[in-house]
């Protein structure tokens, strides 16, 4: 424990904050109870077919909200407006009041589930948005961590929630968005923010980069809305237990990335990215081997795909500042395109129905599943598009360097390069990098102004940035203007 608490005081000391992690949980907490637990349908006469309908309508409102945000909000912020998070917290109330009452084989149960679809999914996805959006102002290290924290603590109670009474368990799940929005209008005051600049025009390379990352989110929401609904709903009888199997794999997964977040902050988005494509391939390899109980494949799947979110808020962060661009549009634009493809996974895992699937057809399927898989994490959503996002396109405001050397009452800025090489131990050809860097090119150009390859300059680049501490280029560039004026100072 002591080593625990060392290396959690050394890389982020008191600037985690409790309230936002407890209303992060809270957040975190509403969407397993009321689209991965069985415990707000029990009333229903089928109770996994209403959970899954519920689920599949909701997806499609929360990629209709992530859209309409994304097209929408420019340089506002969504969680500063109280009205927007007071309606998205009644909204998702609302929905779980309804929830019990749904029922597929009733005209007004329907009914119940159609609306409660709606609020649940539009509701969930403004405040859970509000939510990275404020977390966007802390940089993607802290924010990794208190995410992950988070996430952890929410799999931890609903473990303890779904044995509860179900009345009781109901009445905490309506209150719990209410307790969220709270939280989260109490937070933003104290939580610092990005400064609102301009957005820039992006470059066809940047925007090709990003079409890139957005397809690979696809991809994995693709396999987490197909394996799921096939395994929970369509081709197995699953146990009651079956959410408990989801969040203990959530948890694992969850305190995995915590952990990493806290002893590995400087590579903490390669390991947490690296972890959740193994737990996603290891659960759609293992799918024909659990014969007629699917449940650990789909832990495993669940698992992954829910340490991927974790990354895939952290990359909307850097995304967000190193591009100069909203938070709340980058958020809704990456969410957008993985519940997207989970909406379009479910839709055809719902559709296999008429056909059925046999244990030779579910090979097949996993055979496809890991290739694409490996599409995304090779070709598509790669390490070094991690890299390339958190170098941006930003660049230092006028000359770094200068012919003549600085002395006394020149007004000639100090070189930042050689102060960052000396200061942070970089290597010879990591300072041949830095300035190149800094002057705002991308990794293609570096790679011809130096004669190296593209990943040697990536792995340069993810040298520089862990020697100095820093989690993208702008923040670079700000050290890099702090040392300067501080040198000039002295």
């Amino acid at each position: 424990m002591g080593k625990i608490r060392s290396a959690w005081d050394a890389a982020l000391g008191a600037n985690v904050s409790p309230g936002r992690v407890a209303g992060a949980t809270l957040q975190w907490l509403w969407m397993f109870m009321m689209f991965y637990s069985i415990v707000p349908y029990g009333f229903s006469s089928d109770v996994r077919g209403t959970l899954y309908a519920n689920l599949l309508i909701s997806l499609v409102a929360m990629v209709v909200t992530m859209l309409f945000v994304a097209v929408i909000v420019r340089r506002e912020r969504v969680g500063a407006n109280r009205s927007v998070v007071a309606g998205a917290a009644f909204m998702m109330s609302a929905g779980a009041v309804l929830t019990p009452f749904s029922d597929l084989a009733t005209p007004m149960g329907m009914l119940a589930l159609s609306l409660s679809a709606v609020m649940t999914g539009t509701g969930s996805a403004v405040l859970f948005l509000c939510w990275i959006e404020l977390e966007s102002g802390l940089g993607g290290r802290l924010a990794l961590v208190e995410l992950a924290s988070s996430l952890c603590a929410s799999f931890v109670i609903g473990f303890v929630l779904i044995a509860g009474p179900s009345v009781v368990v109901i009445g905490l799940i309506a209150v719990m968005p209410v307790a969220s929005a709270v939280l989260l209008r109490r937070c933003s005051g104290a939580t610092p923010q990005l400064t609102r600049e301009p957005e820039q025009q992006l470059s066809r390379q940047t925007s090709a980069l990003f079409a890139k990352a957005l397809a690979g989110a696809a991809l994995v929401g693709v396999l987490m809305g197909f394996f799921d609904v096939m395994s929970g709903c369509k081709t197995y009888a699953v146990q009651d237990a079956f959410g408990a199997y989801l969040f203990l794999a959530g948890f694992v997964g969850s305190l995995a990335i915590s952990l990493i977040a806290v002893f590995q902050q400087r590579d903490s988005v390669f390991f947490s990215y690296r972890l959740s494509m193994l737990m996603l391939c290891l659960g759609c390899l293992s799918t024909p081997f659990m014969s007629d109980n699917n449940t650990y494949s789909s832990a495993f799947i669940f698992g992954g795909y829910h340490c991927f979110v974790l990354v895939l808020c952290v990359v909307c962060i850097d995304v967000s500042s190193s591009f100069r661009v909203s938070p709340a549009r980058v958020i809704g634009l990456g969410f957008v395109a993985l519940y997207g493809g989970e909406t379009a996974g479910s839709l055809f895992a719902h559709s296999l129905e008429a056909i059925g699937v046999s244990m030779f057809d579910l090979a097949l399927v996993t055979l496809v599943a890991v290739s694409l898989l490996l599409i995304a994490h090779l070709f598509l959503f790669t390490e070094t598009d991690l890299i390339k996002i958190g170098i941006g396109e930003v660049s230092l405001v006028g000359p770094t360097t200068s012919d003549e050397p600085a002395g006394e009452g020149s007004d000639d800025p100090a070189d930042p390069c050689a102060l960052i090489a000396e200061r942070y131990g970089l290597s010879p050809r990591e300072t041949d990098v830095l300035p190149l860097l800094l002057e705002g090119r991308t990794i293609s150009r570096i790679q011809e102004a130096l004669f190296i390859s593209a990943g040697t300059v990536s792995t340069h680049i993810r040298h520089i940035y862990q020697k100095t501490g820093v989690d993208n280029r702008q923040e670079l560039i700000d050290l890099a203007h702090e040392m300067a004026g501080r040198e000039k100072a002295d």
